[in-house]
C-alpha cells in the first residue's frame, strides 16, 4: 500500500458499458403498425429504488421508460490471473507485466483481474416499450459483447497508446414483473431485471523502480601500488594513475552473475520414499 493508485478503470468501464446500450431508440406505433414517433431511453447510473422513488416524488424529474445501472458485486477472475513476479529471461503476461514493448521503454506491473456484475433495470410504462428495448439488446448481446477502453494515461507515459478490450457477458435471465395491486392514483409501471458481467481490471500503481540486478561486473586495482603508499587519487593525477594502473599486473576483473535458486514444493510419492 505504499503507492496509491486511482486510475478510474471501473468509471471508465461503467461508462463504456452504458455507451454500448446508450442508443437504443423506441416506436411509437398507430393501430396499422406505422411509426408516428421515436423517444430515447434514459440511462442512469443509480439503483432501481432511487430511480422509482423519484418517479413518485413530486418533483418527478424522471420520465419513463428509463434504464437503471448499478454495481451489484465485484470479484477476483482466478481464472485471469497471471504470475505477480517476474521470471527470467520471459516477457509479456506471466512476467509480472502486463505489457511490456521490445525495448522495455513501456511496461507496467500486471493489473488484478475482475469480474463487475452489473444490474441493468428497464422500467416502462407501456409493455410495449418494454417489447421493444428486449427487442434492441437481446440479439447483440448472445451471450456477451466487447468494449473497449484506453490504458490509463496516469499510469505510465506510453509511446503507443494502448486499448484494452473487456468482455460483457450477459448472464441469460430477465425476470419481468407487472402491476398486480394498484391503489388509486399509481401509475401501473413494467419492470425488467437482468444481469451483466464486465471483466475488467485494476492497475496497481506504478513504481518506477529498478529491475532485478542478476550481474555485476567492475575492475580491480591496487592504487596504493601504482605510486607509492600513500597516494591519493585527486582529478589532477588522475589521468597518469590510470595510466600506470592500466597495465599493472595485480589489477583484477571480476564477473558476478547469479539467479534465484528454483525452490521444489511439489515431490512425488517415489522421491519421498
Amino acid at each position: 500500500m505504499r503507492w496509491k493508485s486511482n486510475y478510474f478503470e471501473i468509471q471508465d468501464l461503467i461508462i463504456q458499458f452504458a455507451n454500448a446500450f446508450d442508443s437504443i431508440v423506441i416506436g411509437r406505433y398507430n393501430k396499422n403498425r406505422v411509426q408516428k414517433d421515436r423517444i430515447f431511453v434514459r440511462y442512469l447510473y443509480a439503483p432501481k429504488q432511487r430511480v422509482l422513488y423519484d418517479i413518485v416524488n413530486k418533483a418527478k424529474t424522471i420520465t419513463l421508460p428509463v434504464v437503471a445501472i448499478s454495481i451489484n458485486s465485484m470479484t477476483r477472475d482466478n481464472d485471469r490471473v497471471f504470475n505477480k513476479l517476474p521470471a527470467v529471461g520471459q516477457t509479456g503476461p506471466g512476467n509480472g507485466l502486463y505489457y511490456q514493448d521490445s525495448f522495455a521503454h513501456d511496461k507496467y506491473n500486471m493489473p488484478t483481474p475482475v469480474n463487475i456484475s452489473v444490474n441493468f433495470s428497464i422500467i416502462t410504462r407501456y409493455q410495449m416499450d418494454m417489447d421493444q428495448i428486449l427487442s434492441n439488446f437481446i440479439p447483440y448481446t448472445n451471450p456477451y459483447i466487447i468494449i473497449s477502453w484506453p490504458v490509463p494515461k496516469d499510469l505510465v507515459n506510453l509511446v503507443t497508446p494502448q486499448e484494452i478490450r473487456s468482455e460483457v457477458l450477459w448472464d441469460g435471465n430477465i425476470n419481468l414483473q407487472y402491476p398486480l395491486e394498484l391503489r388509486a392514483g399509481d401509475k401501473a409501471r413494467v419492470t425488467a431485471d437482468t444481469t451483466f458481467t464486465i471483466k475488467g481490471w485494476i492497475f496497481p500503481a506504478s513504481e518506477n523502480a529498478i529491475d532485478n540486478i542478476y550481474k555485476v561486473t567492475t575492475n580491480w586495482y591496487p592504487v596504493s601500488g601504482g605510486r607509492g603508499t600513500g597516494t591519493v587519487l585527486t582529478s589532477d593525477n588522475y589521468p597518469s594513475l590510470a595510466t600506470e594502473l592500466s597495465g599493472t599486473p595485480g589489477s583484477d576483473h571480476l564477473t558476478i552473475s547469479a539467479f534465484p535458486d528454483e525452490i521444489e514444493v511439489f515431490r512425488t510419492q517415489q522421491n519421498q520414499e
